[in-house]
């Protein structure tokens, strides 16, 4: 069943939908977030934070520059907007780069499969495509249902060349493997913490 509005319950944040389908639950907002490997340059994304002063969080960059959301960005999530229990909407991002968000809700399969079936069309696609950019940034979640949510929102950014090491390395169907570990570890990354939010063993 479509859900139109699932990503504005999820982000709060006033962007179109590409496209949205499954899931049942209304998952808490996102209000702040805490870095965790980031960075002051390069290319950047709207964090979908809402009741930020100004209306705008930044996921990486303190100097606020011009964002909009970028062709690059609807085609990718365009491209994953058919696989069952995922959200997807392209983001605000600067100049160069493309943004989305990927928001899973697919109680019925293990925590990460929509994502990592996304993850392995969005990869490819960006790096056959120089005209999408030379930063890639992906802000996801998986919606857990029946017990508290161990993961909050986490925003990653890599540049042209990080993800074209990876697609060469070789992406796992499902899972993870060596070449995506590094993968993620490369990122710059960041957490968008919900309110109350008591992380986990770690």
């Amino acid at each position: 069943m479509k859900k139109p509005s699932l990503l504005a319950l999820v982000v709060g944040l006033a962007v179109a939908l590409t496209a949205c389908s499954g899931g049942s639950s209304s998952p808490r907002p996102v209000s702040a977030y805490t870095p965790v490997r980031g960075a002051t340059s390069g290319g950047d994304a709207v964090a979908p934070a809402p009741g930020v002063k100004g209306g705008k969080s930044y996921l990486f960059r303190s100097d606020r520059p011009p964002v909009a959301i970028r062709p690059s960005s609807v085609t990718l999530a365009n491209l994953v907007a058919t696989i069952p229990n995922l959200g997807t909407s392209g983001l605000p991002s600067t100049e160069h780069s493309a943004a989305l968000i990927l928001v899973e809700d697919s109680p019925n399969t293990p925590w990460g499969t929509r994502l990592s079936e996304a993850q392995a069309k969005i990869f490819p696609a960006f790096t056959a495509n120089k005209g999408m950019g030379d930063w890639l940034i992906l802000v996801t979640d998986v919606v857990v249902h029946g017990s508290q949510d161990p993961v909050p929102f986490t925003g990653y950014r890599w540049t042209r060349k990080d993800v074209q090491v990876y697609v060469s390395c070789g992406i796992p169907p499902s899972g993870s493997n060596d070449c995506k570990g590094a993968f993620f570890r490369a990122a710059n990354s960041v957490v968008l913490a919900a309110p109350g939010y008591v992380p986990r063993g770690r």
